[in-house]
């Protein structure tokens, strides 16, 4: 008999031989027979589970399809939407929903950003790059036909996104990363030339130069806006700068002494201004100081002379109503006031005058009253 191998046994002396494994391999057919199976039975779709599982296919898909509709628009942005490829909205900040693609479509931009344009020179990205010079968008002529080199820079926001995206054709600025389609590439960097230009030809070179620059950034201002406007950029332009306007290189050093001059000028006559306005408030007090001394002592003489004539019209009238009572009333007070500031001496002998030494000795007139002989 033969020996068992390892896989036999011995049991009540007859051989046992456990069960062959069967190998688990599921073909794709066996796999969706099995969804099939696990699929409930969808009332109105049939009993065959391959029509449920592409219903709930699509459910699946249309449902990860509608949640890309969702979209955030930041505090500083506004979306525009688009269906079928037409405007129909702008929405501002928080959570929003739309037609998913290729139904809808949307574009969220930063609009109240203020964006930078610089128009007749390129700075560097770093910022420490010395910036380079334009000059086919600088260099301009001025009113009275000079040649003149003028840089600026623009800052600007979006106001309406609608005309921003749909309105202006734009072929876009490389130099500034401004993709076409934009009205901020050519389009504003064209308006900010027209502007600029009509405004310095319009004038001279030495008020551009010095003593206009802030009337000329005015007026480049409106300009721009007008024209901004007028082609429906839905750009709001907020400041044009001029950075440096500078004559010829062959008479640049006698431009400049004349800017200094006038500079100078300038400093000299607000230091004028400055002491006028010191002085003025100074010579009117002491005038108003003077004028109001000489109102009071104006207001004091005539007080007194009224009072003396009503005095002397006192005392005429009096004389007139007793003239001897009156003679010897002002004869009394004159010698009341006369009297106490002289030297008196009293004689009763007139005999004895020339002997008295009247004067020198007491150093001012004597006045002798004699009992006798007279005065």
């Amino acid at each position: 008999m033969a020996a068992p191998n390892d896989d036999t046994q011995v049991v009540d002396n007859k051989m046992y031989r456990p069960p062959q494994q069967e190998e688990a391999q599921l073909t794709l057919d066996e796999v969706i027979e099995r969804l099939k199976a696990s699929l409930p039975k969808i009332p109105g779709i049939g009993g065959t589970g391959s029509v449920g599982l592409i219903f709930l296919a699509l459910i699946v898909i249309a449902i990860i399809w509608a949640g890309t509709g969702f979209y955030t628009v930041g505090p500083e942005q506004e979306a525009v939407l688009r269906t079928f490829g037409k405007f129909t909205a702008t929405t501002s900040g928080g959570l929003h929903w739309h037609y998913p693609g290729p139904i809808g479509k949307r574009n969220v931009v930063a609009v109240t950003t203020a964006r930078r344009m610089e128009l007749g020179f390129r700075s560097g990205s770093d910022g420490f790059t010395v910036a380079q010079s334009v000059t086919n968008e600088s260099l301009m002529i001025t009113g009275d036909e000079n040649i003149v080199d003028v840089q600026a820079v623009v800052q600007y926001r979006i106001s309406s996104l609608q005309y921003y995206l749909f309105e202006v054709d734009d072929p876009g600025d490389t130099d500034r990363g401004v993709r076409p389609g934009q009205p901020d590439g050519r389009t504003l960097r064209d308006i900010a030339e027209t502007a600029l230009r009509q405004v310095v030809g319009a004038r001279n070179i030495d008020d551009v130069l010095t003593t206009e620059k802030e009337q000329v950034q005015t007026d480049v201002l409106l300009k721009m806006r007008e024209l901004a406007t007028e082609y429906k950029t839905g750009i709001d332009v907020l400041q044009v700068l001029l950075q440096n306007v500078n004559p010829p290189l062959e008479v640049q050093s006698a431009f400049e002494d004349v800017v200094r001059a006038r500079e100078d000028r300038e400093r000299l006559i607000n230091l004028a201004e400055a002491y006028e306005a010191a002085e003025i408030p100074k010579a009117t007090g002491e005038a108003a100081k003077i004028t109001e001394a000489a109102e009071g002592f104006k207001q004091g003489r005539i007080a007194r002379a009224q009072g003396e004539a009503d005095g002397f019209n006192a005392i005429l009238d009096g004389y007139e109503g007793s003239p001897e009572i009156t003679r010897q009333r002002l004869y009394l007070e004159a010698m009341e006031e006369i009297l106490p500031g002289i030297t008196k001496f009293i004689l009763s002998d007139s005999a004895v005058l020339p002997f008295l030494p009247l004067s020198g000795a007491t150093g001012g007139t004597g006045t002798i009253i004699g009992t006798g002989g007279g005065q």
